[in-house]
Formats: C-alpha cells, sequence, structure tokens
C-alpha cells in the first residue's frame, strides 16, 4: 500500500492567501474559518499544484488564480503566484512547486506594456524541470483521476457517471460472470443449458421472439380452420362423378361440330380461287421489285437525299441550341458584370470604414489603452479579411465573365460555320435529277389491281352461301365449350377438397405443437425472471459486502417486468441525495476506505463541511478537515497530536 501524505504546504499569491504557510507533518488536522477566509482553497492549492486544476476538476482558464480586489480585478499582477508542498511517499520526501506569472512586453515604438500571458515554471526536489517531466514525476505518485476519486468525499457518490460509478464496483468486486452465478443454484442449471453462449438477456429476446410465433400460430389457426372447414362443407356436395361423365359426352359433341366446320372450309372452288387469287399477288410483288431495281440503278452515284435532308435537320437543331447558349451567356455575362461592379462598390464602402469604439459595451467606461489596441488591431483584421474576400468575389465574377465571352464566341464562329454547311447541302440537293419508275409501270400493276379484287369478289360469293351454316355450327360449338368449362370448374374442385382436409388436419398439428411449445417457452422465461432477480440480489449483496455503511442500489425491477440497470448509492436505505451532511461524509470515507485497498495508495483526505459530522468515520489516512467557524475570522490550523 502506497502511503502519500503532506509534510508542508507553503502559498504565495493564490486566490485569496497572499501568503500561508501549513506545517501538517504527515498528520491529520482541521481547518477553522468563516466563510470565504480559504479553507477550500488550500484543497485547491494541492490540485492546482498536482494537476493544474482546483478540487472541483476546472482548469486555469476557469478559475481566479491571482489574488483580486475588491473590484474583482488582480490586485498585483507582477505578483508571482507559487504553490509549494512536501510530500512523504511511503519512507521518501518529495518536494514539488509550481510557480504562475504573468508576462509583459512593450512593442516596438510604444513606451505602454502589454498583457501576453502567463507562463509556469515548475521544480521536482528544487530542481527545474519542462511540464511533461513534471507531470510524469507526480504521475508516478497518483494518477489525477485516482487523486480525485480518493480525495474528493463526494465525487464518487455524486459527481461521477453512474455508468462509471457501477464499472467501477464492478472491477473492485471482482463480481462473477454471470454463467458462474448460473451454477450457485441447482434450480438455475437447465438455464445455464439453455443459455449456451448467449446471456440471459440475449436468450430471453431469442425466446420471447419464439413464443410470439407460436403465439400467433395458436392464436390464428382456429380462425383459419374455421374457414377451411365451412369450405369443406360446400366442396363435400358437388357430385364429381357426374361431371366427369358430362364431359366425356361434350367432347364427342365438339369433335362432331370441328369436323362439319373442317369440311365446309375444304370445299374445292373456293381453294382454285385462292390459289388464282396468291398467284396475281405473285405477280404484284414481282412488279414492284423490278422497278424498284430500275430505280436502285438511277440513284447509283447521286447523293442520299435522305440522308441530305436528315444532315441538315441535325444542323438547324444545333444551331437553334447555339442560338439559345449564346442569349444565356450573353445574360450571364451581364450578370457578371453587375456582380463585378457591385464588388467594386463594397470595396470602396468598406476601405472608408474607420475604427469607431473606444468604451466598454456594458458599463460605458472608456477602454484601457491597452484593451482599446487590441480592439483596434481585430477591427483592422476584420477590415483586412472582408476587403480580401470582396477581391477574391471580383476576380472570381471576372474569370467566370472572361469564360463566358470565349465560350459565346466560339458558338458565334460554329454557328457561321453551320450556315455554310446547310447552304451547301441545299445546292447539292437541287443538282440532283428525279428518279422515275419504268416504263408502263403504273399501268401493269393497275391491271393486277383490278383482277386481284375480282377474283376476292368471287371467293366472297361463294363463301356467303356455306357462312350461315358454318355460323350455326360456331355458335354450337361456343355452348359446348362453355359447358365442358362450367363442368370442369367443378371437376378441379375435387383437388380443392382433399387440399382443404389436408390443410386442415395440418393447422390442428401446428396449433398442438404451438402450444406445446409455449408451454416449454414460458417456463424458461419464468425461470430466466427467477434468476434476473435471483442475480440482482447476489451482485448486490457481493459488492456491499465491500463496504461497511455505504449500500449500492445496482438494479431496479420495472412495471413491465424488466430490469433496468442504475447505481444509486444508499445509506440506511434512504437515497445518498436525501440523506444529512453528516452521513454523506461518513459514507465518502467508508467509500474512500474501499477503493484505497483496491487502488493500493492512500492520499490525503479533505473534508469540507466536517462541522456537520459529530463522529467521522474511521480512515487510516491523512485527514485534513475543513471547519466553519464563525469566530474565526482568519483561517486557523489545528495539527493533531
Amino acid at each position: 500500500m502506497k502511503k502519500v501524505k503532506i509534510l508542508s504546504m507553503r502559498l504565495e499569491n493564490f486566490k485569496c492567501h497572499t501568503h500561508l504557510q501549513l506545517d501538517f507533518m504527515g498528520k491529520s488536522a482541521s481547518l477553522y474559518g468563516n466563510n470565504a477566509v480559504g479553507k477550500t482553497t488550500v484543497y485547491d492549492a494541492l490540485t492546482w499544484l498536482l494537476f493544474g486544476k482546483d478540487s472541483k476538476g476546472n482548469g486555469e482558464k476557469s478559475i481566479d488564480i491571482k489574488p483580486l480586489d475588491q473590484n474583482g480585478n488582480v490586485r498585483d499582477h507582477e505578483a508571482i503566484t507559487s504553490v509549494e508542498a512536501v510530500l512523504q511517499v511511503d519512507d521518501q520526501s518529495m518536494s514539488i512547486k509550481r510557480t504562475l506569472r504573468e508576462i509583459w512586453s512593450s512593442k516596438r515604438g510604444s513606451l505602454e506594456l502589454t498583457y501576453d500571458g502567463n507562463t509556469s515554471d515548475y521544480f521536482v526536489d528544487g530542481v527545474p524541470c519542462k511540464k511533461f517531466e513534471y507531470d510524469r514525476r507526480i504521475g508516478e505518485v497518483v494518477e489525477e483521476e485516482i487523486f480525485r476519486v480518493l480525495t474528493s468525499i463526494t465525487y464518487f457518490s455524486s459527481e461521477m457517471d453512474w455508468k462509471s460509478r457501477r464499472k467501477l464496483l464492478f472491477e473492485i468486486s471482482g463480481t462473477m460472470s454471470e454463467k458462474s452465478i448460473l451454477q450457485t443454484e441447482e434450480r438455475f442449471l437447465p438455464l445455464f443449458e439453455a443459455c449456451g453462449h448467449l446471456s440471459c438477456d440475449e436468450l430471453k429476446k431469442k425466446v420471447s421472439a419464439e413464443r410470439k410465433g407460436y403465439l400467433s400460430v395458436r392464436d390464428e389457426n382456429p380462425a383459419k380452420i374455421s374457414a377451411l372447414q365451412e369450405m369443406e362443407r360446400e366442396l363435400s356436395g358437388l357430385d364429381f362423378a357426374a361431371a366427369k361423365s358430362e364431359i366425356t359426352s361434350l367432347d364427342a359433341k365438339k369433335e362432331s361440330v370441328l369436323g362439319q366446320i373442317t369440311a365446309l372450309q375444304n370445299e374445292s372452288a373456293v381453294t382454285e380461287q385462292e390459289k388464282e387469287l396468291l398467284s396475281v399477288r405473285m405477280q404484284i410483288a414481282e412488279l414492284e421489285r423490278e422497278n424498284q431495281a430500275f430505280m436502285a440503278e438511277q440513284r447509283e452515284g447521286l447523293p442520299n437525299i435522305s440522308a441530305l435532308e436528315a444532315k441538315k435537320r441535325a444542323l438547324e437543331a444545333e444551331l437553334a441550341a447555339n442560338l439559345r447558349e449564346i442569349a444565356e451567356k450573353q445574360n450571364a455575362i451581364s450578370g457578371a458584370e453587375r456582380s463585378v461592379e457591385d464588388a467594386r462598390r463594397r470595396w470602396i464602402n468598406v476601405q472608408g470604414e474607420v475604427f469607431e469604439g473606444g468604451k466598454c459595451p456594458t458599463c460605458g467606461q472608456d477602454l484601457p489603452m491597452e484593451q482599446l489596441a487590441a480592439a483596434n488591431e481585430r477591427f483592422e483584421e476584420w477590415k483586412k479579411d472582408r476587403l480580401e474576400e470582396i477581391e477574391r468575389t471580383a476576380n472570381s465574377e471576372k474569370a467566370m465573365k472572361l469564360r463566358l465571352q470565349e465560350r459565346a464566341e466560339h458558338l458565334q464562329a460554329r454557328n457561321m460555320q453551320i450556315e455554310n454547311e446547310i447552304a451547301e447541302i441545299g445546292r447539292t440537293m437541287q443538282a440532283v435529277p428525279q428518279i422515275v419508275p419504268m416504263e408502263g409501270f403504273a399501268e401493269h400493276k393497275k391491271a393486277l389491281c383490278e383482277q386481284e379484287e375480282e377474283i376476292a369478289r368471287q371467293i366472297l360469293k361463294i363463301k356467303g352461301d356455306s357462312r350461315a351454316v358454318e355460323g350455326q355450327l360456331r355458335s354450337s360449338l361456343q355452348e359446348i365449350n362453355a359447358a365442358i368449362a362450367t363442368q370442369q370448374i367443378t371437376v378441379g374442385k375435387e383437388d380443392t377438397l382433399s387440399s382443404v382436409r389436408e390443410k386442415i388436419s395440418r393447422l390442428r398439428e401446428e396449433s398442438a405443437a404451438a402450444s406445446a411449445q409455449m408451454e416449454k417457452l414460458d417456463k424458461l422465461l419464468w425461470l430466466i425472471e427467477d434468476f434476473t432477480r435471483y442475480k440482482m440480489g447476489f451482485v448486490e449483496d457481493t459488492i456491499n459486502s465491500l463496504f461497511r455503511i455505504a449500500r449500492f442500489r445496482l438494479f431496479r425491477e420495472q412495471a413491465n417486468g424488466g430490469v433496468e440497470e442504475r447505481c444509486d448509492v444508499v445509506f440506511d436505505g434512504i437515497p445518498y441525495a436525501s440523506v444529512n451532511s453528516g452521513a454523506k461524509i461518513n459514507v465518502g470515507i467508508d467509500i474512500i476506505n474501499t477503493l484505497s485497498n483496491y487502488y493500493g495508495v492512500q492520499v490525503p483526505l479533505f473534508i469540507d463541511n466536517a462541522e456537520s459530522v459529530t463522529r467521522l468515520e474511521y480512515s487510516d489516512t491523512q485527514v485534513i478537515r475543513l471547519v466553519v467557524s464563525e469566530q474565526d475570522k482568519e483561517l486557523r490550523c489545528e495539527y493533531e497530536n
């Protein structure tokens, strides 16, 4: 166990203490004084000396380290703040010192001094050292977080995040794993086997999801079975054998009607006329092929009019698109010119601005020269940044205008080229001679078409006589097909009836299996909830056994049966926030005693508001009591005998 004690402390110009010498000699002590005489300042001085922060963990930028006057201003800018302590670390003494002083300098051409910030010096055993080396040496004695936990009565109970507090409690207790706790009671062995590699919470989620599926099956299947039974009753009344016999009879009638229709369509007179009609149509097609070949010979060596027309349309479309883009570019150029002109006006306005500060915006008093100079410098920097931004904007708009002009000029040049190409295509098309069909083509084709029409009229006349008979046959065929379809629907329902009966049987089996599985899962869920309550008590008892009076509530059972993790400090069943100040102090000491044993280090313990405790909890470490005493107008220290 490493033991750290304070042998002495010396404060110079630290907060409210211009000079303070405390000789603890490694023993406990009590600091008495009225409010605001600097009791807690001693604690702040120690934490600042060690870690550069006050006892609440605030850094130098958030606290006033130097003594202030009655107006809240630094009393003496030339005074050097220093805190020095001699520590006893086990059997060795160690002297450490930290100083803080202001840096002032004069600018070239000025006699006035300006404040440039603070600088610190560090000493270990009287030897100056760099900050990183100083921090390393302090860290070898005790880490900052451990020091805060072991020196502050309230830090662990009320300032530390509850999750971090809970994590630390589990670390120091070495609490058994969930699997190990499962094996402490024989009734939980089935749960241990069911968990496998899962935690109880994961198993509960898995089992609950499975149960939800089985519950859905159990609750929904009765309605499904009822609907299927109604369908079964309807289908059972159908005569499937009679429907099959009727289909056989109707198929025979259908074959007879189809034969009669085929005979009408195969009459010889119609067949001869159709052959002649096909011959005439083939002659027309051959004549058109010959004419196409004749006209193709005329086109050889001539320009392709269709291709020229397509190219002309494409060029005209490109010309129109270019004209639209040129108009857009001209509008954009005008916009860029307006933006440049606007930037020029804004630049002139900003360039003419001058600094008009000099008074405090809160109290209205004139600012000190150093603050006035700093404010003017910030104004000039701000003004310079704005001018540079305006210049960048103007240059960007100028560059954009140049790019737009170049694009517009390129498009205008391209349009002149397109117009020349369109004119050339027009001249080429005018020079192409007219293509004519072969001699007598129109007359010959007309004669063949008239012959085709005459043959078609003759075929219609022949077919007209048999059309009425064929119409009656086809009407009869439609009636037969409709009757067959009706009987086929009835026959198809025989398979549906068999399928419905199979589904009813399967759903009943599923419902029985789901009920059996739900019973098993419900038993497992009850066992998980039983173990959760057991584990809560087991873990809390294990951790609470490490403390004498402090207790911790680590779980809370919720109304929905779930368990909420927490880490509430409790004393005699009362939440920490509600106990009196004396109880809070003794609970804090009890916690620090246990944590000191866990970390293997003892550091000085500061107890603020110690007057509220009539009997302090025992602690085997150096205790510094900070006691409010109205009659002590100045700090008074009583050392232990």
